[in-house]
Protein backbone atom coordinates (compact mmCIF):
# COMPACT_ATOMS: atom_id res chain seq x y z
CA UNK A 1 0.00 0.00 0.00
CA UNK A 2 1.54 3.17 -1.44
CA UNK A 3 1.72 6.08 1.24
CA UNK A 4 -0.64 8.20 -0.76
CA UNK A 5 -3.50 5.31 -0.44
CA UNK A 6 -3.07 5.04 3.30
CA UNK A 7 -3.38 9.08 3.70
CA UNK A 8 -6.74 8.70 1.70
CA UNK A 9 -7.58 5.71 3.80
CA UNK A 10 -6.94 7.72 7.06
CA UNK A 11 -8.65 10.56 6.39
CA UNK A 12 -11.94 8.67 5.09
CA UNK A 13 -11.62 6.64 7.89
CA UNK A 14 -11.37 10.06 9.95
CA UNK A 15 -13.89 11.86 8.79
CA UNK A 16 -16.71 9.53 8.56
CA UNK A 17 -15.69 9.27 12.41
CA UNK A 18 -16.06 13.00 12.38
CA UNK A 19 -19.52 12.75 10.83
CA UNK A 20 -20.69 10.27 13.34
CA UNK A 21 -19.68 12.05 16.28
CA UNK A 22 -21.64 15.17 15.12
CA UNK A 23 -24.44 12.99 14.24
CA UNK A 24 -24.37 10.57 17.07
CA UNK A 25 -23.77 13.10 19.88
CA UNK A 26 -25.76 15.97 17.93
CA UNK A 27 -28.89 13.56 18.76
CA UNK A 28 -28.06 13.79 22.22
CA UNK A 29 -26.92 17.55 22.85
CA UNK A 30 -30.28 19.30 24.69
CA UNK A 31 -32.89 20.65 22.21
CA UNK A 32 -33.62 23.62 24.47
CA UNK A 33 -31.82 26.38 26.25
CA UNK A 34 -33.03 28.96 29.30
CA UNK A 35 -30.90 31.82 30.88
CA UNK A 36 -32.15 33.27 33.97
CA UNK A 37 -30.94 36.42 35.98
CA UNK A 38 -31.74 37.55 39.20
CA UNK A 39 -31.33 41.01 40.96
CA UNK A 40 -32.81 42.67 43.66
CA UNK A 41 -33.01 46.50 42.77
CA UNK A 42 -33.53 49.45 45.38
CA UNK A 43 -36.99 50.77 44.10
CA UNK A 44 -40.64 49.70 45.38
CA UNK A 45 -42.35 47.08 42.62
CA UNK A 46 -44.77 49.83 41.64
CA UNK A 47 -42.02 51.79 40.04
CA UNK A 48 -40.32 48.89 38.54
CA UNK A 49 -43.80 47.61 37.27
CA UNK A 50 -44.03 51.48 35.64
CA UNK A 51 -40.84 50.74 33.55
CA UNK A 52 -40.94 46.79 32.97
CA UNK A 53 -44.51 46.94 31.68
CA UNK A 54 -44.30 49.90 28.92
CA UNK A 55 -42.20 49.10 26.40
CA UNK A 56 -41.79 52.14 25.33
CA UNK A 57 -39.77 52.48 28.43
CA UNK A 58 -37.19 49.80 27.64
CA UNK A 59 -35.17 52.02 25.05
CA UNK A 60 -33.94 53.78 28.32
CA UNK A 61 -32.52 50.86 30.61
CA UNK A 62 -33.10 47.00 28.05
CA UNK A 63 -30.10 46.23 26.01
CA UNK A 64 -31.79 43.92 24.25
CA UNK A 65 -31.31 45.37 20.12
CA UNK A 66 -31.06 43.70 16.84
CA UNK A 67 -29.06 44.88 13.68
CA UNK A 68 -30.95 44.21 10.71
CA UNK A 69 -28.57 46.30 8.60
CA UNK A 70 -28.24 50.03 8.03
CA UNK A 71 -30.58 51.56 8.36
CA UNK A 72 -31.91 49.24 11.58
CA UNK A 73 -35.10 51.40 12.43
CA UNK A 74 -36.74 50.86 15.69
CA UNK A 75 -40.34 51.36 16.81
CA UNK A 76 -43.12 50.55 19.28
CA UNK A 77 -46.06 49.82 18.49
CA UNK A 78 -49.69 48.67 20.16
CA UNK A 79 -51.21 50.21 23.50
CA UNK A 80 -48.72 50.99 26.93
CA UNK A 81 -48.95 48.48 29.09
CA UNK A 82 -50.96 45.68 27.34
CA UNK A 83 -50.74 42.65 25.74
CA UNK A 84 -49.89 42.73 21.97
CA UNK A 85 -47.61 46.00 22.85
CA UNK A 86 -44.65 45.30 20.91
CA UNK A 87 -40.87 46.60 19.71
CA UNK A 88 -40.12 46.08 16.30
CA UNK A 89 -36.81 46.69 14.84
CA UNK A 90 -36.89 46.71 10.65
CA UNK A 91 -33.83 46.83 8.42
CA UNK A 92 -33.00 45.13 5.06
CA UNK A 93 -31.85 41.74 6.92
CA UNK A 94 -35.78 41.58 7.76
CA UNK A 95 -38.02 42.41 10.58
CA UNK A 96 -37.50 41.57 14.55
CA UNK A 97 -39.94 41.91 17.33
CA UNK A 98 -40.46 41.37 21.03
CA UNK A 99 -44.36 41.35 21.63
CA UNK A 100 -45.80 41.25 24.99
CA UNK A 101 -48.11 37.74 25.31
CA UNK A 102 -49.03 38.05 28.92
CA UNK A 103 -49.71 40.12 31.98
CA UNK A 104 -49.86 39.33 35.49
CA UNK A 105 -50.12 40.93 39.08
CA UNK A 106 -46.16 41.35 39.34
CA UNK A 107 -45.49 39.41 35.76
CA UNK A 108 -44.86 39.91 32.11
CA UNK A 109 -44.66 36.87 29.46
CA UNK A 110 -43.07 37.97 25.99
CA UNK A 111 -41.82 36.25 22.61
CA UNK A 112 -39.50 37.76 20.18
CA UNK A 113 -39.38 36.51 16.11
CA UNK A 114 -38.17 37.60 13.21
CA UNK A 115 -39.37 37.81 9.83
CA UNK A 116 -37.07 37.12 6.48
CA UNK A 117 -37.23 40.04 3.92
CA UNK A 118 -39.71 39.42 0.81
CA UNK A 119 -43.49 39.81 0.12
CA UNK A 120 -45.38 38.57 2.94
CA UNK A 121 -42.78 36.27 4.70
CA UNK A 122 -43.37 33.89 7.53
CA UNK A 123 -42.60 35.29 11.06
CA UNK A 124 -40.83 32.76 12.81
CA UNK A 125 -40.95 32.81 16.81
CA UNK A 126 -37.38 32.42 18.15
CA UNK A 127 -37.73 32.17 21.84
CA UNK A 128 -40.17 33.54 24.69
CA UNK A 129 -39.14 35.23 28.20
CA UNK A 130 -40.54 36.31 31.29
CA UNK A 131 -39.99 39.26 34.10
CA UNK A 132 -41.04 38.38 37.53
CA UNK A 133 -40.70 40.71 40.44
CA UNK A 134 -42.09 40.94 44.14
CA UNK A 135 -41.38 42.56 47.49
CA UNK A 136 -37.97 41.64 49.00
CA UNK A 137 -38.59 43.93 52.42
CA UNK A 138 -38.74 47.99 50.92
CA UNK A 139 -37.46 46.85 47.53
CA UNK A 140 -38.04 44.49 44.32
CA UNK A 141 -36.66 41.12 43.75
CA UNK A 142 -36.72 40.53 39.89
CA UNK A 143 -36.00 37.59 37.75
CA UNK A 144 -35.56 37.73 33.74
CA UNK A 145 -35.76 34.35 32.40
CA UNK A 146 -35.03 33.66 28.44
CA UNK A 147 -35.45 30.71 26.55
CA UNK A 148 -36.01 28.54 23.32
CA UNK A 149 -35.79 25.43 21.64
CA UNK A 150 -32.80 24.36 18.79
CA UNK A 151 -34.92 23.41 15.64
CA UNK A 152 -31.77 21.64 13.65
CA UNK A 153 -28.94 19.56 14.55
CA UNK A 154 -26.52 22.50 14.09
CA UNK A 155 -28.59 24.51 16.15
CA UNK A 156 -28.03 22.14 19.36
CA UNK A 157 -24.30 22.04 18.51
CA UNK A 158 -24.69 26.15 18.41
CA UNK A 159 -26.30 25.73 21.36
CA UNK A 160 -23.95 23.03 23.12
CA UNK A 161 -21.11 25.94 22.51
CA UNK A 162 -22.96 28.01 24.64
CA UNK A 163 -22.14 31.22 22.98
CA UNK A 164 -25.98 32.52 22.69
CA UNK A 165 -26.77 31.75 26.02
CA UNK A 166 -23.86 33.98 27.36
CA UNK A 167 -25.22 36.79 25.04
CA UNK A 168 -28.45 36.63 26.71
CA UNK A 169 -26.64 36.38 30.35
CA UNK A 170 -24.81 39.86 29.46
CA UNK A 171 -28.03 41.48 27.84
CA UNK A 172 -30.00 40.28 30.82
CA UNK A 173 -27.11 41.33 33.45
CA UNK A 174 -26.54 44.55 32.13
CA UNK A 175 -30.08 45.66 31.21
CA UNK A 176 -30.77 45.37 35.01
CA UNK A 177 -27.93 47.38 36.53
CA UNK A 178 -29.20 50.46 34.06
CA UNK A 179 -32.73 49.35 34.97
CA UNK A 180 -31.94 49.87 38.82
CA UNK A 181 -29.89 53.35 38.17
CA UNK A 182 -33.01 54.51 35.99
CA UNK A 183 -34.85 53.75 39.48
CA UNK A 184 -32.45 54.99 41.86
CA UNK A 185 -31.29 58.66 40.10
CA UNK A 186 -32.86 61.69 40.94
CA UNK A 187 -34.65 63.25 38.08
CA UNK A 188 -33.02 66.23 36.11
CA UNK A 189 -35.24 69.26 36.63
CA UNK A 190 -36.31 71.15 33.95
CA UNK A 191 -35.07 75.05 33.09
CA UNK A 192 -37.67 76.62 34.49
CA UNK A 193 -38.17 74.71 37.81
CA UNK A 194 -34.14 75.31 38.19
CA UNK A 195 -33.16 77.87 41.16
CA UNK A 196 -32.28 81.07 40.41
CA UNK A 197 -30.13 81.43 43.68
CA UNK A 198 -32.61 85.04 44.46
Amino acid sequence: MTNASMFFKVMVLTLAATILVYLGVGQMLASSWTVETSRTLRAAPAAVAALVQDLDSWKGWCAADANLGEPTVRTVTGTKGQPGQRIVWSGPKGEASLTITALGDGSLEYSYSHRQPGPQPAERVLGTGAVRWAAEGAFTRLQWRDGGTWDSLPGKWVGWFGALQQRYQQVQGSSLVALEQLLTTPPVPAADDAPTGK
